[in-house]
C-alpha cells in the first residue's frame, strides 16, 4: 500500500484534531462513572468509620499518644472540617461550619452522639454537594498536588483523606487494648 505523503500529513492532522473531543469524552464518562462509583464507597466509607468511631469508649475521646498529636474526637472533626473547607474552597461554596465553629470549643463539647451525628451529617452533606453541583463545575481542572484534576477527583483525595485517619483511629483504639473491627472495603 502506497500512502502519499499529503494523505499521511492529513490523516495526521485528522487524528491531532479529533483527539480532544475524544478526551473531553472520555473525561465526561469518566466523570458520570466517578459518580456511581463514589456514591457506593461513599456508603462504606460511613459505615467503617462509624464502626471504628463506635468502638471507643466516650471516656477515651480526649486520647492521644503524646501531647502534640490529635486526640481521638480531633481525628473525626479535622476530616470533617478539613475536608469541607476543601469542597467550599474549590466549589466557592458557603461552609456549612462556619456558625458553628464561631462558637467557641464547638467541636471539644460535643458528646459522642452529637459527634456521631456531625460525621453523618458531614458525609451526607458531602455525596448531595457532589450530585447538586453542576457537572461543568465538577469537570473544571483545578491545581492539586504538584498538576492539575478535575475537581471531581478531588473528592477521591478527600476520601483517601479520611482513610489516613482512620489508621490513625486504627493506632489508638489498639493502644487503649480495643482490637479494631476488621477493615470493610467497597
Amino acid at each position: 500500500m502506497n500512502i502519499s505523503r499529503k494523505n499521511a500529513l492529513k490523516s495526521i492532522a485528522g487524528a491531532l484534531i479529533t483527539l480532544p473531543v475524544f478526551g473531553k469524552k472520555q473525561a465526561e464518562k469518566d466523570f458520570l462513572e466517578f459518580k456511581k462509583e463514589f456514591s457506593e464507597a461513599w456508603k462504606s466509607s460511613l459505615d467503617y468509620t462509624l464502626k471504628l468511631y463506635n468502638q471507643m469508649p466516650e471516656d477515651k475521646f480526649d486520647f492521644r499518644y503524646t501531647p502534640e498529636s490529635f486526640s481521638f474526637r480531633t481525628q473525626f472533626v479535622h476530616c470533617i472540617t478539613f475536608n469541607t473547607a476543601q469542597i467550599c474552597g474549590r466549589l466557592n461554596i458557603p461552609n456549612p461550619h462556619d456558625a458553628k465553629e464561631k462558637k467557641a470549643g464547638f467541636w471539644k463539647t460535643l458528646t459522642k452522639a452529637e459527634l456521631e451525628t456531625e460525621i453523618k451529617d458531614f458525609y451526607a452533606w458531602v455525596e448531595k454537594t457532589l450530585f447538586e453541583t453542576k457537572p461543568e463545575k465538577l469537570l473544571q481542572l483545578e491545581s492539586f498536588a504538584g498538576g492539575k484534576i478535575p475537581i471531581w477527583r478531588i473528592f477521591y483525595a478527600l476520601e483517601n483523606h479520611i482513610i489516613h485517619h482512620r489508621g490513625q483511629v486504627v493506632c489508638y483504639l489498639r493502644l487503649n487494648g480495643i482490637t479494631p473491627i476488621g477493615y470493610i472495603g467497597w
